[in-house]
C-alpha cells in the first residue's frame, strides 16, 4: 500500500500513524488552570528531546472543533507542568483520565488519584507514579486550527522524582518500573519482555 499524505482523511492518516509508530511512551501530564484546578491527562506522542539541558517533548492535538485541549491551555497559562510516567499498576486509573472532562473537574479525583504538589514550580503531580518530571515552558510551536492539528510542546525539566525502590546508583530497574506504551486504538503494551542486543 502506498499513500500521498495530502490525499487522505485526517481519520486514516491518525490511524496509520499510531498504528505505525509504537510502542510510544506515556506522558501523564499534571496541571493547573488560572482557578487552580488541577488536571491530569495522558498524551502518547511524546519523547526525551534533549539530554543536557534536559528537555521533552509533547504533542498535544486540537480537539475535533479544532480548539485547544485543557492541558495545553493550563500549559500556556501557568507556563509550567508535571509528567508522570505510567506503569503497570495505574493503567486503569490513566485511561479514565483520558476522557474529556470539563475544565472544572479535577482528573485526580475521577481517577481516585492522589494530587501532589510539585516541588519547584506551581504545579501537581501524581503521587502514585513511579517517576515524575517538574517541567516548565520552552517553546509550543502549532501547526494549525483545525482538528487533528498537533502542538509541539517542549519544555525544561528542573527536577525528577523517582521511587527508592526502583533505583540504584541512578539506574532505574525497568521490571520494577514496569511502564507501559501506547498501541493503536484501546491497546497498551508493557516493557516486561525485553531482549538484549550484544
Amino acid at each position: 500500500m502506498f499513500s500521498d499524505t495530502k490525499a487522505l482523511q485526517t481519520s486514516d492518516l491518525y490511524k496509520l500513524l499510531i498504528g505505525s509508530v509504537l510502542p510510544r511512551p506515556i506522558a501523564w501530564v499534571g496541571s493547573k488552570n488560572n482557578q487552580g484546578i488541577a488536571n491530569l491527562a495522558p498524551y502518547s506522542f511524546f519523547t526525551v528531546a534533549s539530554i543536557n539541558p534536559p528537555v521533552i517533548a509533547i504533542s498535544v492535538a486540537n480537539k475535533d472543533d479544532g480548539s485547544n485541549k485543557d492541558s495545553l491551555n493550563n500549559i500556556i497559562d501557568s507556563q509550567c507542568f508535571s509528567v508522570s510516567m505510567v506503569s503497570h499498576k495505574n493503567a486503569k486509573a490513566m485511561s479514565v483520565t483520558a476522557d474529556l472532562f470539563d475544565a472544572d473537574v479535577n482528573e485526580f479525583e475521577m481517577a481516585g488519584l492522589t494530587e501532589i504538589a510539585c516541588s519547584k514550580i506551581n504545579s501537581v503531580r501524581c503521587a502514585e507514579a513511579k517517576v515524575s518530571f517538574e517541567c516548565v515552558l520552552n517553546e509550543v510551536k502549532s501547526y494549525g486550527e483545525h482538528a487533528g492539528a498537533g502542538n509541539l510542546v517542549l519544555a525544561d525539566v528542573v527536577a525528577i522524582h523517582v521511587d527508592d525502590e526502583i533505583i540504584d546508583d541512578f539506574k532505574i530497574d525497568t521490571n520494577k518500573f514496569d511502564a507501559i506504551g501506547r498501541l493503536a486504538g484501546a491497546n497498551y503494551t508493557t516493557t516486561r519482555d525485553s531482549f538484549l542486543i550484544e
